[in-house]
């Protein structure tokens, strides 16, 4: 258990309040993922509520995004690649399009290593 956590959370994070909506991002091209933009992620997950654009601005806790997909994975046209979980509709539109254009593709498999990993000598 971590120091101060709710068991009844950490072993059942679906009790956690979710978004209004959730909504899927597809992808727009089939072949392999080669690229996922962290900036435009980052970006995109506050704008959405899950960070500040302001100081003075509350983050929404339910807000975020979840991505299924990863650098290196096989993907058709129409998968889903992620999810926009937010409570502002007025935003959630153009979230999703951005997010699908974080996504780079190649027709060739990659050969993806972690830098981490590669840091690390693993």
């Amino acid at each position: 258990m971590l120091s101060g956590g709710d068991p009844e959370y950490i072993d059942n994070p679906n009790r956690f309040p979710k978004a209004k909506m959730i909504l899927p991002v597809f992808a727009t091209n089939s072949g392999y993922i080669t690229k996922i933009d962290a900036d435009i992620c980052g970006s995109i997950a506050r704008y959405i509520g899950a960070g500040r654009m302001k100081d003075e601005h509350e983050i929404d806790n339910t807000a975020g995004l979840t991505i299924q997909k990863k650098i290196g994975d096989e993907v058709q046209v129409g998968e889903v690649i992620a999810y926009v979980h937010t409570n502002d509709e007025s935003k959630a539109e153009g979230a999703v399009k951005n997010l699908a254009d974080a996504f780079e593709y190649s027709d060739k498999p990659i050969k993806f290593r972690s830098r981490v990993l590669e840091m690390y000598g693993i």
